[in-house]
């Protein structure tokens, strides 16, 4: 998968609601279920940082969605 910097800092700007829409669709489209509640703000935030930062960090990114789906 080729990822488009322009496209993820696009994606962080938008308001929590609809970033974690776009992260539950993608993740569908790729056989991952996740969650329809949107998160707190504050691990939104973390994924923003993660993808957002001079090094992109899938890793981090990752870690956060999977946290939250465990609940």
């Amino acid at each position: 998968m080729r990822i488009n910097k322009d496209e993820l800092e696009r994606l962080a700007r938008l308001p929590d609601d609809q970033l974690w829409a776009e992260i539950v669709r993608v993740g569908r489209a790729h056989g991952f279920s996740l969650p329809e509640s949107t998160p707190p703000h504050s691990e939104l935030e973390k994924l923003r940082a993660a993808v957002t930062g001079a090094k992109l960090n899938l890793g981090e990114a990752m870690r956060v969605l999977s946290n939250y789906k465990k609940g």
